[in-house]
């Protein structure tokens, strides 16, 4: 289930000093209403794991790094994780490789989700095969059109007994209107340019949300990784994402992608 727990009312700054928000709801992961998929089918596709435990997906973006969500690694040493590639189950087969740098963005805060954004440098360079491949990334501020179809792929919770969260699952969502999300997560504190929001505004079996830190992909190309929203597939929330497009530079100085 998600993680929503408030403690407190914070304070926004970007808002007002004098405007309270609730704090913004976590994710622990899922795909709901999604189907299952081979590795082969989205061959970027990573699992985050400490002592073996699948913790967040990531994304394989060259040879040597990986790029996940902030919130996954927070507060922790690159030696406690490593990375299971080439399968199409979280918890067996595949390689498993040990991370050696993470580089978390420097503006990345906790209480808003800003910025939400991490790169892992992988202990040792990975060999490509049909298995297991780089996703492309976007131009810097390269935009996506409300309403592109966007996939989003995991292995977190589904929400139904029948449906095994063991094996890769993938889901298609909608882009959604940036104004619109702002104002559906206004209670807290609404979304930044930092974030793009995809989902099916009268929610259901359609609308997803993958592992924290996964892909959310269009044509191949990473627009997105999963951050926090409001339960799972709930009508009006759609689930909000961390835009590539708005850090490529950043990736890139990084990185030298």
């Amino acid at each position: 289930m998600i993680r929503f727990v408030v403690l407190s009312l914070l304070l926004v700054g970007v808002w007002g000093a004098n405007v309270k928000f609730f704090p913004k709801p976590r994710l622990d992961g899922r795909i709901v209403g999604g189907y299952v998929i081979n590795i082969e089918d989205t061959p970027y596709q990573l699992s985050l794991q400490r002592s073996n435990w699948h913790i967040c997906g990531a994304s394989l973006i060259s040879e040597s790094f990986v790029l996940t969500a902030a919130h996954c690694t927070f507060g922790s040493s690159a030696n406690s994780f490593t990375v299971r590639t080439q399968t199409s189950f979280h918890g067996r087969g595949g390689v498993v490789v040990g991370v050696k740098r993470i580089i978390q963005h420097p503006k990345f805060d906790y209480s808003t989700i800003d910025y939400d954004f991490s790169i892992l440098e992988l202990a040792a360079p990975v060999e490509f095969n049909e298995k297991l491949q780089p996703i492309r990334l976007p131009e810097q501020d390269e935009d996506v059109e409300d309403g592109t179809p966007l996939l989003v792929t995991g292995w977190g919770n589904t929400q139904n007994a029948q449906e095994s969260r063991e094996q890769l699952r993938a889901a298609i969502v909608p882009k959604s209107n940036d104004e619109v999300c702002n104002k559906a997560y206004g209670q807290f504190g609404g979304i930044t340019a930092r974030m793009i929001c995809a989902g099916l505004p009268e929610g259901g079996k359609d609308a997803c949300q993958g592992d924290s830190g996964g892909p959310l992909a269009s044509d191949g190309v990473l627009v997105g990784v999963v951050s926090w929203g409001y339960g799972c597939a709930v009508r009006g929330y759609p689930g909000v994402y961390s835009r590539v497009a708005s850090v490529r530079d950043w990736i890139n100085a990084s990185t030298n992608i």
